[in-house]
């Protein structure tokens, strides 16, 4: 009699524990598919709200006011000198003097100072360009993993249910004397971890929750409701790479600062032809009833000054020195070039890969499934014992997981891919 009532207590509490299990899973099932937010969804808020790409735009339009500081003319210079001890003229005596002068670069000076200024800033929106990008892979990333954490989340749930089937199935045996108590105990043990792996998944998807949303810059705990994860990560398209890395933000970023030091380039030769000046001397003659017709009449002298620039090491120097910036950036180009095209080949043959694993993965699991309608025929003829079945069981989950996240794998790498050939239009 004893030994009867250990099963049927097993048994009452397992059902109570899958009654708890079944409205946590509805809940959170609930939850998710209420309202689903697709990747673009969040990747548009993302880009609407992230503090670090906000201040990289901050960083361009402060750029954009240097155009209009270097294209700027030089202000007046108004000078006022008093005499102490008058001068004497033979028109009476100088007692002050104003003087107004203005410089004037050699011709085309503000326009190349106006151009550096300009591709700067370009190159400034080709960075604010690449970090956008760079933000909605970052996004992207962190959704497939999320969505990947949640199809897994699905798969253990799923094999809590299995386990549940199982031991209705060792119960029976059980009573017809073709089991253990000990085969009872072993299933209760497998879905007490299954239980205490759900819950694990849990907190992990919500430090995945909680990086998405600091991207997005709003409240960590904000959740982030996706439908159906499995559809979607079985959702595999071709990348087109045609266009390769031809106009991609970080080439063109630097392609812009390159333009810049040939504007620079031209900037020293400006700067190593003369300066002029163009002023106007107004004196103050006070009248002592000096016998003039002129007395006390003031005097007016337009100025012109031309800079000697006699000194040419300075110049030369400017010159070879945007010459050497200019070879760098030569450098820094064909090297940005070369990893791009690294980067994307990199990708390529992860993506091989993976194809390749998700292949295995479902000829093992198709393979696995005649197995399992066989094993639990015979678990439930007693011709098998119940540590083969959930070694079974735990081994088809195992692949099940595996394809899951080589899913995820894919997904990431397809947004890799279409980071690293995107083009600065984008």
């Amino acid at each position: 009699m004893k030994s009867i009532l250990h099963p049927l207590n097993h048994n009452f509490k397992s059902t109570h524990r899958m009654t708890i299990v079944f409205c946590f899973v509805s809940i959170l099932m609930f939850s998710w598919s209420s309202f689903s937010q697709s990747l673009e969804e969040l990747q548009h808020l993302a880009a609407e709200n992230n503090l670090e790409l906000k201040a990289q735009f901050k960083r361009f339009e402060a750029q954009l006011e240097d155009i209009t500081q270097a294209k700027s003319w030089q202000d007046p210079n108004l000078s006022f000198g008093y005499f102490i001890s008058p001068i004497e003229t033979r028109v009476g005596p100088q007692i002050a003097r104003f003087s107004l002068t203005q410089k004037l670069p050699w011709f085309g000076t503000y326009k190349a100072k106006g151009d550096i200024a300009a591709f700067r800033a370009e190159a400034e929106f080709e960075k604010f360009q690449d970090q956008k990008l760079k933000l909605f892979l970052n996004v992207a990333q962190k959704y497939y993993d999320l969505l990947a954490l949640r199809y897994i989340t699905e798969l253990e749930t799923k094999q809590l249910d299995i386990l549940e089937n199982l031991k209705v199935i060792v119960e029976s045996n059980y009573k017809n004397n073709k089991a253990r108590l000990v085969d009872i105990l072993r299933v209760d043990l497998e879905m007490d971890k299954q239980l205490s792996t759900i819950q694990v998944l849990k907190d992990q998807g919500q430090v995945f929750v909680t990086q998405l949303n600091q991207l997005m810059d709003r409240q960590l705990n904000t959740p982030v409701q996706i439908l159906n994860p499995k559809q979607i990560l079985e959702q595999n398209e071709s990348i087109e790479i045609d266009s390769m890395v031809r106009n991609h933000p970080r080439l063109e970023a630097i392609r812009k600062l390159k333009a810049s030091n040939e504007a620079e380039s031209e900037l020293a030769k400006k700067e190593a032809m003369p300066q002029f000046g163009l002023g106007l001397d107004y004196a103050i003659i006070q009248d002592r009833n000096v016998q003039n017709a002129e007395a006390g009449q003031d005097a007016i002298m337009p100025m012109l000054s031309v800079s000697l620039p006699i000194f040419g090491k300075k110049n030369k120097s400017r010159k070879k020195a945007a010459s050497l910036q200019g070879e760098s950036i030569e450098f820094q180009l064909e090297n940005e070039e070369s990893r791009l095209e690294t980067e994307i080949q990199v990708a390529l043959y992860k993506q091989d890969e993976l194809f390749s694993l998700l292949s295995l993965y479902d000829k093992q699991l198709l393979s696995l499934k005649d197995i399992l309608q066989l094993s639990e025929t015979a678990l439930a003829n007693a011709s098998m014992g119940i540590e083969e079945v959930l070694r079974l069981q735990e081994e088809r989950l195992l692949y099940e997981k595996q394809r899951a996240k080589t899913l995820a794998d894919l997904q990431k790498t397809d947004e890799t891919l279409i980071y690293l050939t995107s083009n600065s239009d984008l």
